[in-house]
């Protein structure tokens, strides 16, 4: 799934992050600074001991007054020692709180707002929203310590970490390197290995957007494919043959993805595997055990995945699960909101059954299998409402079923049309190439209709947004038998039946076959 930007969790352990002071909006009068003097930045000292952190931010510009805000009113509890202090003159200025955070008037340029945070309690709330304790590794949600100045507008953050030796770092942020570092390593290499202090570029996304930041006494890989790297972090709760089984099947689903358009949708991804074991059940009920309990994807801050598992299920059960590949399909589209949650689980659900045959994780018999007993699903729903109401409603609703196959049959419908006007010239995944080219990442929310009237731009067509309005509008479930009549396939008794000389077989063997390397 891709999870509704609500809040951002942060997994951490012992850090200190240094920052350069910075703001992002120059005062009535006065131009703007360049991009890095304008980028809020941070400072902050970690207390293994205490688990508690001491937080620093300073703007370089002067403002009548600044407001600066955790999550809510509720993780205020979290924050403590809330002071001013200016470098020029250390006398103590006032700064005044309500039940929305905490308010400075008359900000001087240079000066810095320090806080304690209590990263131990947020962690001990044991919420996968707010915090997670997990051997040494622990999740505490930035938007609970971490204030966020109401005068940042649209500008960027930058942090440097120091860490403790033996302690690492999973982010979903650009890493950065500043010049004098990189001077210093190319003087002595040796020093690479040695450094413990991190440097950071936080995109400025909207403030209730999920992150997750794991710190802890893990090894965070980096897996390079063409267009982007992984960087997997599994945390506390695996021994080292369960995470080398988890990092073969990680390489395994993300190549699964490259069979789309042959490269990864981002730059960067920060995946956080979290074992957790049966989660609680009691016993080892084989019957209900499973490798992967559940994924998300994450956009706050960057872009991230969050899969929690089993650690000690063999191999053969995390191969044979979808969720990888879904939540990996979620980073080729924005965020397109409640309205547009049917397209955006549509295609990770079409393309967690297409993607895994083409890669060979599924044969394509399977693959048509399980989209087949998918939309006999999404059928049965029952309910009176439009697909877009549905998905809208989704979470209080449960209607999960309809939405998700209900958008799947959108993505194989689309598809089929692109592939079938052209001639097998164009189809879904080029139109996705194209869009990956012109506007990911994407750090703000997409309106649905914009999303599908660009793919139409890109592909040359009008495929997206006139089946985007039909869709939207249906009251019942999409005619998807008449689409699997056209691509030949039918109910054959214990399994699906193809017919050679269908209408659109050809469509249907181009769907799942494998990526030809030489189109694009």
């Amino acid at each position: 799934m891709t999870t509704r930007p609500l809040r951002i969790i942060l997994a951490c352990a012992p850090l200190v992050v240094c920052a350069a002071a910075a703001h992002a909006q120059a005062p009535a009068g006065r131009a703007a600074a360049d991009d890095r003097e304008a980028a809020p930045g941070y400072a902050v000292t970690f207390d293994a001991q205490t688990q508690s952190a001491a937080v620093q931010l300073c703007l370089a510009h002067e403002y009548p007054t600044v407001a600066f805000a955790a999550d809510s009113g509720w993780a205020m509890r979290f924050i403590s020692d809330v002071k001013r202090s200016f470098a020029r003159e250390p006398g103590a200025a006032k700064v005044d709180s309500d039940a929305s955070g905490w308010h400075a008037a008359g900000w001087r340029a240079g000066e810095c707002l320090s806080w304690r945070a209590d990263l131990r309690a947020i962690a001990q709330e044991h919420k996968p929203d707010v915090g997670w304790q997990m051997g040494e590794d622990f999740i505490a949600a930035p938007q609970f310590w971490l204030l966020r100045p109401d005068v940042q507008a649209s500008a960027e953050a930058e942090l440097s970490i120091q860490m403790p030796e033996g302690w690492s770092i999973s982010a979903p942020w650009r890493e950065l390197m500043p010049s004098s570092v990189t001077a210093k390593i190319k003087k002595q290499p040796s020093l690479a290995a040695l450094s413990t202090k991190r440097y950071f570029h936080i995109p400025n996304t909207p403030p209730d957007w999920s992150a997750a930041v794991a710190f802890g006494r893990f090894t965070e890989e980096r897996i390079a494919l063409p267009g982007g790297t992984l960087r997997l972090a599994v945390l506390h709760g695996a021994d080292a043959g369960e995470r080398a089984k988890l990092r073969e099947w990680l390489d395994h689903v993300s190549r699964a993805v490259l069979s789309a358009y042959g490269r990864l949708p981002l730059p960067e991804v920060q995946v956080l595997v979290i074992p957790v074991g049966q989660l609680g059940r009691g016993g080892r009920d084989e019957d209900r055990a499973q490798a992967v309990h559940f994924g998300q994807s994450i956009r706050g801050q960057g872009n991230a995945l969050e899969l929690l598992v089993d650690p000690t299920r063999p191999a053969a059960e995390f191969a044979d699960d979808w969720t990888a590949v879904h939540e990996l399909s979620h980073l080729m589209h924005p965020y397109l909101g409640d309205r547009g949650t049917w397209l955006a689980e549509g295609l990770a659900t079409y393309y967690q059954n297409v993607l895994r045959a083409r890669s060979g994780m599924l044969t394509p018999a399977q693959a048509w299998d399980r989209l087949y007993q998918g939309f006999k699903r999404g059928a049965k729903t029952p309910g009176d409402e439009t697909l877009e109401q549905v998905a809208s409603n989704m979470h209080r609703s449960h209607a999960y079923q309809r939405v998700y196959w209900a958008g799947a049959a959108y993505w194989l419908t689309v598809d089929r049309d692109l592939r079938r006007a052209s001639g097998g010239k164009m189809n879904l995944e080029t139109a996705l190439s194209r869009f990956r080219d012109c506007c990911l990442p994407a750090y703000s929310e997409w309106k649905p209709e914009d999303f599908v009237a660009r793919l139409d731009a890109l592909a040359g067509s009008d495929v997206f947004a006139s089946r985007y309005r039909e869709f939207a509008a249906m009251k019942q479930f999409p005619d998807w038998e008449k689409i699997y009549s056209d691509l030949g396939i039918r109910d054959g008794g214990e399994h699906l039946a193809f017919a050679a000389d269908a209408k659109d077989a050809a469509i249907r063997e181009a769907i799942m076959a494998p990526r030809n390397d030489s189109q694009r």
